[in-house]
This record gives C-alpha cells, sequence and structure tokens, in this order.
C-alpha cells in the first residue's frame, strides 16, 4: 500500500476578499474586474526598422463593481464629484496580505436593477489615471453587518402607470463622460478632471398592462402626457421599511414598445430620461 503525500493547493475565494472605497468598505459584493494596460507604441526608422517602443498615451486602469443591495447606506452615491482611491484586499486562507490598488480613480457608471424572483443590485465602474495595481494596504478593518436585503415583493413604486398594471422590472442607469486635463511635467497623473453636460440618468420599466394607454408619437412634441413624477423605494424583505429610494421628477417618456402572443400577458416596455446640469444635482434629486 502506497499513500501519496503532495503540497495542499490554497486559493482565494470569495472569504478572502474584500472591497474598499475611500476607506469604507462594500458591501453585498458580488463581482469584482480590475484592469489596467500600457499603451506601447512601436517606432520604426528608415534603414533599421524596430528600434524600441515608447508610451504614448494615457496611463489608465478600469475596475467594475457588481452588488447586491444589501446595507441601507450606499457611499458610492456621496464620492461621484470627487476622485476616489480603494482597493481590493485579498489573500488565501484570509491572510488579507494581498491587494489591487486603485488611486486617481473617477466613477463614470452607475447602475442599478431588479425583475421578479430577484435581489436587487446596485453596479458601478470607475476609471483610475496613472496608478493602478500593486499598493500598500491602508486599512483591513471589518464591520460586521446584519443584512437587510431588497427584493422585487418588497418594492414600493410610485407611477401614474403602476397602479393597476403590474410592474415586472425597473432599471436605473447612467454614465459620467469624464474628461482628465494633464499639464506639462506630470508623470501621467491628471492635475484635474471636467464632467460633460447634460448628464442623463435613464429609467425603463417592464409592466404587464391592463389599462395602460399607449401614447401617440406625434403627441410627444406638446403633451405633458409624457412627462412623469417616478420613485421607488426599496424595502426591508417582507417589510414597508425604505433600504434605498430613487426619485426622478420630471422624467420624459422617450420610447414605449408593446409586445402581445397568445399564452402570454400583454407586455409593455417603457423607458424615460432625466437630464442633470451636474453631478451634484443629479446626486440631491436621484438618491435623496
Amino acid at each position: 500500500m502506497y499513500i501519496h503525500l503532495g503540497m495542499v493547493y490554497s486559493r482565494n475565494i470569495y472569504e478572502d476578499q474584500q472591497v474598499f472605497i475611500n476607506g469604507q468598505e462594500l458591501k453585498g459584493v458580488q463581482a469584482f474586474d480590475g484592469s489596467w494596460s500600457v499603451p506601447n507604441n512601436n517606432m520604426l526608422a528608415a534603414g533599421y526598422e524596430f528600434v524600441g517602443s515608447e508610451i504614448e498615451g494615457e496611463l489608465v486602469g478600469e475596475v467594475n463593481v457588481s452588488r447586491n443591495i444589501v446595507t441601507g447606506h450606499d457611499p458610492i452615491t456621496g464620492i461621484m464629484h470627487d476622485t476616489v482611491s480603494g482597493y481590493l484586499l485579498y489573500g488565501p486562507d484570509q491572510s488579507k496580505n494581498n491587494s489591487f490598488n486603485f488611486n486617481n480613480g473617477y466613477i463614470n457608471s452607475y447602475s442599478s436593477s431588479c425583475s421578479i424572483g430577484e435581489i436587487a443590485t446596485c453596479d458601478f465602474s470607475l476609471t483610475a489615471y496613472g496608478n493602478i495595481g500593486s499598493g500598500i494596504i491602508t486599512d483591513t478593518s471589518y464591520d460586521e453587518i446584519t443584512p437587510v436585503v431588497a427584493t422585487a415583493n418588497s418594492m414600493t413604486l410610485n407611477t401614474s402607470f403602476g397602479s393597476t398594471n403590474a410592474i415586472q422590472s425597473y432599471n436605473l442607469d447612467f454614465s459620467l463622460d469624464t474628461r482628465p486635463i494633464y499639464k506639462m511635467g506630470d508623470m501621467f497623473v491628471p492635475s484635474k478632471f471636467e464632467v460633460s453636460t447634460p448628464i442623463t440618468v435613464s429609467t425603463s420599466f417592464d409592466i404587464f398592462a391592463n389599462e395602460y394607454k399607449i401614447k401617440n408619437l406625434i403627441d410627444a412634441i406638446c403633451s405633458n402626457d409624457f412627462i412623469e413624477n417616478i420613485s421607488f423605494s426599496l424595502n426591508q424583505k417582507c417589510n414597508s421599511i425604505p433600504i434605498r429610494t430613487f426619485t426622478l421628477n420630471n422624467a420624459k417618456l422617450v420610447s414605449s414598445s408593446i409586445s402581445a402572443s397568445i399564452g402570454d400577458n400583454l407586455s409593455v416596455s417603457l423607458s424615460f430620461e432625466n437630464q442633470f446640469s451636474s453631478v451634484t444635482g443629479l446626486v440631491n434629486q436621484v438618491f435623496s
């Protein structure tokens, strides 16, 4: 009888990982994707062909984070107007001795969605300028929480089309077109940032129609029927206590579609838009 002894392979599983933004740990993280690339430019010279390569362009990295909504506070909404830093903390067996760091990051997109039978999600992306990858770990504290889950059956939806029609899902998203400004002498790090305006927030709903009446396209020019005040609260499971609330006043209906087939409910998809002249104005209305 032979017994073979070998090395046990350690791997980083979800229990080993934490994500921090500006010193705060993000809760409910389902996925973290971080990447960077070097914009090398190959140089050619007559008589020599390839003579080397140089960096030509911006040094940037991308971070994408997917989350379930499990707390009443979202630190991301309060830092959209300024640069952020953070890291993914990891290490086998919860050693927390490795990290993927990013600095001079700017939030460039945000979204939230939920449909029947699902937990509400809240995702975001950011671009980091000049420094991303390994770095110094500055905070390894962990605060225990009691998760409060927002599910589709515990939402309060305030719309003129949702009182007698069954809303099946919602989706809210927007992008921030942030332009970095560099100056001579800076080592690939922007001196300031500008955000292009207007900022468009898109909101869409899928509903099973009961009394909903499709709008006429030509009426969009003059009719106030295309303007809605929309709000929806994500409440605690089996409770009316709100976890998160989104408010979109004077949302404009920009598209609609209707679908009907034998054996299925009549369904309608509606898309709305709001425009904002600043990040601060967006945050104060939508997330207040």
